[in-house]
């Protein structure tokens, strides 16, 4: 005889269970909401959105993925044992940035930008006077050898050059003499006021040669010239190149006055063509100028190529340098003591900004700033 009251308790438990589990996270299933696809390249792409755009910064909010893989849960609430899945993955991606933020080792952001790391930064060049070897140089055409080799330097973007006004500072501080170019002095010079690198040139040669052709006599001219590259950190060479520029390179002119700036001018081309793939491989610093309340200012701003939201890592001061053991190659120092980091929030002046610490806050004038990528 069948218990028809007990199979009803039966059939409403089952019922109630069906229920529970359809409510939450069972193996529901769901109707496919009506998703957008573009086609590229034949392929179908349907967007959807990003489960990590909320916690992982520069992950876009929607990406798109393959129609063929593409499955109706891809993008919207996940439930059941996926829940504890994706909450564990997210908990330990966190642990890690916190570690990274502690170390100053994470490239992202908090609550700024980190610097990609194709983004170009112009590096501050100290142009030390022209050492003219063979006394071929008159004052004026110094001075326009100087001027050409700055204007040149300074079209190509990358470079911020600094000249002799910079020069007196460094005479009357006692960093620098011209004629005594000690390492020891240019590192300290280079250090204490955010210089990536020194540049000086050294004329061997300026020949003006006189030709007869049949619009009647012109001139020609030979250079010959040495250029070293500094690192402003170190002050030691790291990179010397001599440049030779034959008369067949450069135009006829009627004059020698014409004749010999226009070599000059192509000197100044030559120069910068040697020492730009140089500069690029010298790492962009500066430093705090003041430190006022919750406010630190540095020297370097949009001139340099950096944007509001920038973020920038504070260290005591450069760390030792490093020699390739093999070689005694010159490699670069390394970082030295982790003291925080800074987002740019406010630029003034010629070519300074105003940051505000995000991270770590002992902060002192002259702590070594680097870029946070």
């Amino acid at each position: 005889m069948i218990n028809y009251k007990r199979l009803t308790s039966v059939l409403f438990l089952c019922s109630l269970m069906i229920l529970t589990l359809s409510c939450f996270g069972g193996k529901k299933k769901t109707t496919e909401k009506e998703q957008e696809v573009i086609t590229k390249n034949g392929k179908d792409y349907v967007k959807v959105p990003n489960p990590l755009y909320a916690v992982w910064r520069g992950q876009p909010e929607y990406v798109y993925v393959p129609k063929s893989q593409y499955r109706p849960l891809l993008g919207e609430r996940i439930t059941g044992e996926d829940v504890r899945i994706q909450t564990q993955l997210l908990e330990r991606k966190l642990a890690r940035l916190e570690r990274q933020l502690k170390s100053g080792s994470y490239t992202g952001g908090v609550g700024g930008i980190a610097i990609p790391a194709n983004r170009i930064m112009k590096k501050r060049v100290v142009l030390l006077p022209i050492e003219d070897r063979v006394d071929s140089l008159s004052v004026g055409n110094n001075n326009f050898f100087q001027n050409s080799l700055s204007t040149i330097l300074t079209k190509t973007k990358r470079a911020i050059v600094l000249g002799s006004t910079v020069l007196k500072t460094y005479e009357n501080k006692k960093w620098w003499s011209e004629k005594t170019l000690d390492k020891n002095l240019l590192a300290r010079a280079g250090s204490a006021l955010g210089v990536q690198a020194f540049l000086k040139v050294k004329l061997n040669r300026l020949q003006v040669m006189p030709q007869l052709d049949a619009n009647g006599e012109n001139y020609k001219t030979r250079v010959s010239l040495s250029v070293t590259l500094f690192d402003g950190l170190s002050g030691m060479s790291i990179y010397t190149q001599t440049i030779d520029i034959s008369p067949d390179e450069i135009n006829s002119y009627q004059s020698p006055a014409q004749a010999k700036r226009a070599a000059l001018q192509a000197a100044a081309q030559e120069i910068t063509d040697a020492i730009l793939p140089q500069l690029g491989k010298l790492e962009w610093f500066t430093h705090i100028v003041r430190v006022d309340k919750k406010m630190v200012f540095i020297q370097g701003g949009r001139d340099d190529g950096l944007y509001m939201g920038d973020l920038l890592n504070v260290y005591d001061k450069p760390g030792k340098e490093i020699f390739n053991q093999l070689t005694g190659e010159y490699l670069g120092r390394e970082p030295g003591k982790f003291k925080g980091r800074l987002q740019i929030v406010e630029f003034f002046g010629v070519d300074a900004a105003i940051a505000k610490p995000i991270l770590g806050e002992t902060f002192k004038v002259g702590d070594f700033v680097k870029l946070a990528r």
